[in-house]
């Protein structure tokens, strides 16, 4: 070969991997195995014992300690168990495996089920405390050297957690305050957001578009979609609608609550699914011999007997079901439902629905043909992490497997675009944090319309009522009232949603079964034919004028 050929062939190759390099496209990203750590579990007894040396962190791209929470008296970052995280090195510990697994992130859960929500309500409606939260979280990221920051609150807005109507706003200012920060400090800290599926729980807290534009990936908690709460017996992640799902569990399912979230102005791209490594249990009544999902259960049992090691009600790890049925003379009898791709299990009066390898595949299949950014669990110590049932951690191992190749694909779905007057208005950001606006994903283009002109809003009537009844709505919202009514004589949830309560400026909402109650601003009261606030004069109450 001479040398003119040799150059040219050399050209051609440089050239081709030019093209190969340039056709993977410098923004892919993989897929996403986000591996939550639940810190507490070095509590539990025996083989339950899990502690950071247990982890597989070859197995996850993000893993998660949880959890911290939020001090009400000085509104920043409060250590739970400072015995363990601090004391007993388990922040250090935890953020030392990046040194035995390089490429791995870790991030800080903020909040979680236990916590509540009123502190954080509480947190983020007042700006200076939302200044003193997020400088100690600066601080806490530095000191321990965290990558990531994962929001946990459960949930904004939310009257039965303890959040307030103006949580909705606030919180998005806090993400949008916190965005600023990080980019500020540039160390490419990232936010992860840990949000529910139900419908009324994003319409109450979640400004969706805005937030998705300003954390990095949104870690959807698909499970817990049903339980002891409910009423009947049933898997809590099914992937699909049922014949069974009715009324408010219609579309309370994995597929339909992503597809919620996209359809309300979140990319594919940003979603990450959650899969359960634990099941929900029930205790049926003595005399019901119908195993199906949906059977009626003994409500007041509060769930399925504890576990040997998790010690909880209505609740198991999957390492301590598959170990149960897999037992040569198990009494368990285990099933396939075959609309939700979901296993349920029963022995005697003892029901559960959970996840299996067979589920989980599905789910991963699924993820990938819709385009989503990767898998989440809860919670890696809940895995068969000892091997007592075949591969050690065989659910991490097939999320693994399935990401392993996986590029997540540009968003293709597209969203109705959100009116300007509808979109929460942004916090100043102060001149002297430089803010620069990143992004570490593409996301879809929308285009925005026009603001456009407002009616003239009617004006408030006057103290004296009119013959005729004026057709004016008010305007002024209402306010969540921080209760729940389980009381016997007042309210009963059956199949209506709204009702009355027995003051006239008040009334419930059915959420699931139970009655959250509102509030209507002063000077209004519940108008029982239009389901709204309204002036007195409106409303054919003749005790409320």
């Amino acid at each position: 070969m001479n040398s003119h050929t040799g150059k040219l062939l050399l050209s051609l190759g440089t050239f081709l991997a030019l093209v190969t390099s340039l056709s993977a496209g410098p923004s892919e990203e993989k897929g996403r195995v986000v591996c939550y750590f639940s810190n507490w579990a070095i509590y539990r007894p025996g083989i339950g014992k899990y502690t950071v040396d247990d982890v597989p962190a070859d197995l996850c791209t993000h893993l998660i300690y949880s959890f911290i929470g939020v001090s009400n008296v000085t509104w920043e970052i409060l250590v739970l168990d400072p015995e363990l995280d601090i004391e007993q090195s388990g922040f250090v510990k935890f953020n030392a495996l990046k040194k035995k697994f390089p490429g791995l992130k870790t991030e800080v859960a903020l909040g979680g089920w236990g916590e509540g929500g009123r502190k954080y309500s509480a947190l983020v409606g007042v700006k200076k405390r939302r200044d003193a939260f997020i400088k100690s979280t600066v601080e806490f990221m530095e000191k321990y050297n965290f990558d990531g920051f994962d929001l946990d609150w459960e949930y904004p807005g939310a009257a039965d957690r303890g959040g307030k109507f103006s949580d909705k706003d606030v919180f998005f200012y806090f993400v949008e305050e916190l965005r600023r920060a990080f980019n500020r400090v540039g160390r490419g800290w990232e936010i992860t957001m840990a949000v529910p599926l139900a419908k009324f729980r994003l319409q109450e807290g979640y400004h969706v578009p805005e937030l998705c534009e300003n954390v990095d990936a949104v870690h959807v908690m698909s499970y817990d979609l049903r339980g002891n709460w409910a009423g009947f017996a049933d898997v809590h992640s099914p992937l699909y609608k049922r014949t069974h799902d009715q009324w408010a569990y219609e579309k309370l399912n994995v597929n339909d609550g992503l597809q919620l979230w996209e359809d309300m102005g979140c990319p594919a791209n940003k979603l990450v699914v959650g899969i359960p490594f634990y099941g929900r249990t029930f205790t049926l009544s003595k005399s019901n011999n119908n195993y199906n999902p949906g059977t009626y259960i003994n409500k007041e049992a509060g769930g399925g007997e504890p576990g040997k090691y998790t010690g909880a009600k209505g609740f198991l790890a999957y390492y301590e079901i598959c170990t149960e049925i897999m037992k040569p003379d198990s009494a368990w009898t285990k099933k396939w439902d075959e609309g939700g791709k979901v296993p349920y299990a029963f022995k005697g009066t003892q029901w559960v629905g959970y996840e299996d390898p067979r589920s989980v595949q599905i789910k991963m299949d699924w993820i990938k043909s819709k385009g989503y950014a990767g898998a989440m669990t809860w919670a890696i110590d809940m895995d068969d992490f000892r091997g007592l049932c075949g591969r050690k951690n065989d659910l991490s191992l097939i999320i693994y497997e399935s990401m392993n190749d996986y590029v997540v694909p540009k968003p293709h779905h597209s969203t109705t675009p959100r009116p300007e007057w509808s979109r929460p208005k942004s916090t100043t950001a102060d001149p002297a944090e430089n803010y620069v606006t990143t992004t570490t994903r593409e996301t879809e283009e929308t285009t925005r319309p026009t603001r456009p002109t407002h009616p003239v809003q009617p004006t408030r009537p006057s103290t004296k009522p009119s013959s005729t009844k004026p057709l004016t709505k008010p305007t002024t919202p209402v306010t969540l009232v921080d209760e729940v009514d389980d009381s016997d004589n007042e309210i009963k949830c059956a199949e209506q949603d709204f009702m009355p309560a027995k003051d006239c400026d008040s009334y419930y909402r059915c959420v699931y079964g139970r009655p959250l109650k509102f509030q209507c601003r002063d000077g209004l009261v519940y108008n029982t034919d239009k389901y709204i606030c309204d002036w007195p004069q409106n409303v054919d109450r003749p005790d409320c004028e």
